[in-house]
């Protein structure tokens, strides 16, 4: 990082917000970098960093992230350009009418930057993930094991599509991940890889009420048919459960003072139907 290395005083902020990574912001009066330090669990939590890095270079020159401007590798540590002028969305601005439309289009415009290398399959996580925390013993919620039985459910409703028919998605659009200033903006690629575009509007969709949900589907696809309508009602419990199961396994060795249950129990919220 030469603008870095130069500086004879670098101010350094720590960024909160990271659930596996570290992040500070870095810079001088001049520039300023968003430095990620990786944290350790990436190969438990499934990251592939090759990959990760791939995706970058694509929708960067896609005008879709902000410019990362060091990647390292095998390790995952990297510096992104501050914008100054950006903000990460609240969740009232990422489920407001007005909002909507255009995080369908932002997902739309990168489910159509053609193919990569490797499959994100939420299924095999879970599945792995859940084997994992019966071997440790780990302390589950209660809601958890309804919620499973929906995403076993999920795979009649919605069948995955062959490798074929898949596309480039972030699988993992939180409200967080999006920045705004005039544009939006998507950050955090670790899970980016090839699947239905569905689960990353599933992604957004959890958030939403009946008529958000139809204005997501309208925005996305022009129209919203009663066939896409249940397949995103049917992506909505796997997308939660994969997060769920992504936080529960790191309640060994994730981050430091994280009450990884208590998130998961908020993530299980969510779904109206487990709340009894």
């Amino acid at each position: 990082m030469p603008e870095l290395a130069r500086a004879a005083h670098l101010d350094i902020t720590t960024l909160v917000g990271g659930l596996t990574n570290r992040n500070y912001l870095v810079g001088t009066d001049d520039i300023r970098f968003v430095i990620r330090i990786a944290g350790r669990n990436g190969p438990l939590l499934g990251v592939n960093r090759v990959r990760e890095k791939h995706v970058i270079d694509i929708v960067e020159a896609a005008g879709i992230t902000p410019q990362v401007a060091t990647f390292v590798l095998p390790d995952g540590h990297c510096a992104t350009r501050f914008i100054a002028e950006a903000h990460a969305l609240s969740m009232d601005e990422f489920t407001s009418p007005a909002m909507v439309p255009r995080l369908a289009g932002k997902l739309h415009d990168v489910h159509n930057l053609g193919r990569v290398e490797g499959v994100f399959d939420p299924y095999d996580d879970i599945t792995r993930w859940m084997s994992l925390l019966t071997t440790h013993g780990t302390p589950l919620p209660s809601r958890l094991e309804p919620l499973l039985e929906l995403v076993t459910a999920s795979k009649t409703i919605r069948p995955r599509p062959s490798e074929r028919e898949m596309v480039l998605c972030h699988n993992d659009p939180y409200h967080l991940n999006f920045l705004d200033n005039g544009s939006l903006w998507l950050i955090d690629w670790e899970y980016a890889g090839m699947n239905d575009p569905m689960y990353d509007l599933a992604g957004v969709g959890y958030t939403l009420g009946d008529e958000g949900r139809d204005l997501l589907l309208e925005s996305y696809y022009g129209t919203v048919e009663p066939g896409t309508r249940r397949g995103l009602e049917a992506l909505i419990p796997v997308y939660l459960c994969w997060n769920v199961a992504w936080s529960l396994i790191q309640m060994n060795g994730g981050l430091e003072g994280f009450d990884y249950l208590d998130y998961s129990e908020t993530l299980l919220d969510w779904m109206p139907a487990l709340r009894d």
